[in-house]
């Protein structure tokens, strides 16, 4: 009997659906454990790769650098946070500044969702990546590994960018939702120390 072969596209297709039926696995696990970080991560986690897919597309970042597939790209923006998962709720919602001490450890979100996707069935370079490179900064100023400028995998930057936007237009308990105009503002004012420059300048054209 002859088989179908599958071509590489069929492949990730797969693998990208696999990531997501296990990133849902996680959700449903920290809806029953943690609702309050489920009803902060997970609304956020949509938003973020619902936008990237669609800017991604419109900037012509897709076929760029490490963005062979949109579908990929769109994956790795969903899972970005799912470290989050792994922190203690009470200091993930903490209303209020943070002391140092607690801005390291949640810092280490990005290390340990990385870490736990590492071997799930779909996991590729660029969603991995994306999920332990997201909050490195343009000026090397970011964690885990202070990156710098074009050195941050694309994916990385492009999610950082919209990861910004879709949280300052986020309600959320302990700040304001900010207006358009002033989340670009915001975004502005990032470009060229936490943002990529570039990618700002076409985001805010492009979301106006």
């Amino acid at each position: 009997m002859n088989y179908p072969q599958l071509t590489r596209a069929d492949v990730t297709s797969v693998e990208v659906r696999c990531l997501r039926e296990v990133v849902k696995v996680i959700s449903l696990v920290g809806r029953k454990t943690h609702p309050e970080v489920f009803a902060h991560v997970q609304p956020h986690a949509h938003a973020t790769a619902n936008l990237a897919r669609r800017f991604a597309v419109a900037c012509g970042c897709v076929g760029r650098g490490n963005v062979p597939r949109l579908d990929e790209m769109e994956a790795a923006a969903y899972v970005h946070d799912v470290g989050k998962y792994f922190i203690a709720p009470s200091l993930l919602l903490k209303p209020g500044e943070l002391d140092e001490e607690e801005r390291a450890a949640i810092s280490l979100h990005s290390v340990l969702g990385a870490t736990a996707i590492s071997k799930v069935p779909g996991i590729t370079r660029t969603i991995h990546q994306t999920v332990l490179h997201h909050h490195e900064h343009w000026d090397g100023s970011g964690y885990p590994e202070g990156l710098t400028g074009s050195s941050i995998p694309l994916v990385a930057r492009l999610v950082a960018v919209v990861d910004v936007y879709t949280s300052l237009r986020s309600r959320r308990s302990y700040k304001r939702t900010l207006t358009k105009r002033e989340a670009f503002d915001t975004l502005a004012e990032m470009a060229g120390r936490e943002l990529d420059p570039g990618l700002v300048g076409d985001f805010v054209k492009w979301a106006k």
